[in-house]
């Protein structure tokens, strides 16, 4: 197996780290898959593991590396997957933001090693972050999650703006509904022993609708003369979902927020350079 790549623009390079150190947040561990034509970055719940990715994130080496050369396990099993310490590539990525060049490459030292060489304005850095070729037997745990078709996905509002509105309710509540209707309305809910504290956001781009959805509960509640068939929600652990806004530090052009109605709520975010970066939440079900 080889990997070699070269990064020479500064713009890419940020966003390279800005991407890195999101996933750092997320989980202690990641998985590096290295394809033909992207490299996905992967991580499983640390609680649930092995299990199905909560987040996934996919970026186009054409718009990244100015050079990009890999040999996979054989030639019918071309990728290479391999298991690291998140915060170790992103603590390596820091200098990034005034580097004129990065390179990285599969090397063996005491053990295999994503190797990256950053060349500065006056001096030349290299990481040595350790890592483990993930076998072929495995590489099924680390497919993109097989999600049902949600009922509702509707455009979140600028995530600086929405993240700071979580972070807040982080402090006073563990968990919060998400709650969309297929007018364009988005509202963020929790409940605690002394307050119940809603924030609404309104005329979202609402991109597909499933509806109508039946409810059996009243777990949020309603604006008036709102028809709850065109409502749907889920709870989700309030901590997870701030950690996902982290994201806005990312250079992008649109975030999408999907529900399946009080199962799963899958967020994803694009970029102008055709990087998707997924998350994926479970509902909390009483």
């Amino acid at each position: 197996m080889k990997f070699r790549s070269v990064m020479i623009d500064a713009g890419p390079m940020r966003e390279f780290a800005n991407i890195v150190t999101t996933i750092s947040k997320l989980s202690k561990e990641c998985v590096l898959r290295i394809a033909e034509d992207k490299l996905y970055f992967i991580v499983s719940d640390d609680s649930n593991a092995p299990g199905p990715p909560i987040l996934w994130c996919e970026i186009p080496h054409t718009m990244f590396f100015s050079e990009y050369q890999m040999v996979g396990l054989d030639d019918e099993h071309k990728d290479i997957y391999l298991g690291f310490a998140a915060a170790n590539l992103a603590r390596s990525l820091v200098t990034l933001k005034s580097a004129k060049t990065l390179k990285m490459k599969l090397t063996k030292k005491q053990c295999p090693c994503l190797t990256l060489e950053i060349e500065m304005q006056t001096r030349h850095v290299t990481h040595d972050i350790p890592v483990v070729v993930i076998p072929r037997k495995m590489w099924s745990d680390f497919h993109e999650p097989n999600t049902p078709v949600p009922d509702i996905s509707i455009e979140l509002p600028p995530l600086k703006q929405l993240r700071t509105t979580i972070d807040r309710m982080r402090t006073m509540a563990p968990e919060v509904v998400i709650r969309a209707s297929a007018e364009g309305r988005l509202t963020l809910q929790i409940k605690t022993d002394m307050a119940k504290v809603s924030t609404r956001f309104k005329d979202l781009r609402v991109e597909a609708f499933a509806g109508p959805i039946e409810h059996s509960d009243s777990e949020t509640e309603t604006q008036v003369n709102e028809d709850t068939s065109r409502v749907c929600y889920c709870r989700v652990d309030t901590k997870k979902l701030s950690i996902f806004l982290s994201a806005d530090q990312i250079s992008h052009n649109r975030t999408v927020c999907s529900i399946v109605h009080k199962k799963l709520v899958i967020l994803c975010l694009q970029t102008e350079e055709n990087v998707k970066l997924q998350c994926f939440i479970s509902g909390i079900v009483y």
